[in-house]
C-alpha cells in the first residue's frame, strides 16, 4: 500500500490528510467549497475507502480522491 489515507482533520482554513507512510499533508480549505462551508460535525462524518484512495463525506454528498489531490501542482494549474 503507497501513501495510502488513514485519517482527515481540519483546522479553521486547512484540511489534512494522514498517510500511512509519514506525516499529514495539508490543502487549503478553499480548495474544496463543500468542505469549507461545512459545519465541523459534517466534515467529522467521513469514510475512506478499503483501497485507501478515496475519502468521502456521505451528508454533504463530497469525496475526495486522495492519489488526484497528491499529484496535483498549482503551479500546473489553469494551463
Amino acid at each position: 500500500m503507497n501513501r495510502a489515507a488513514v485519517d482527515v482533520h481540519f483546522d479553521r482554513v486547512h484540511m489534512f490528510i494522514d498517510m500511512s507512510d509519514g506525516p499529514a499533508v495539508q490543502f487549503p480549505l478553499d480548495w474544496f467549497p463543500v468542505l469549507q462551508a461545512a459545519t465541523a460535525a459534517e466534515r467529522e462524518h467521513f469514510a475512506i475507502s478499503l483501497d485507501h484512495e478515496q475519502i468521502i463525506w456521505p451528508e454533504i454528498d463530497e469525496d475526495v480522491n486522495v492519489p488526484a489531490l497528491l499529484s496535483y501542482r498549482p503551479e500546473n494549474a489553469g494551463r
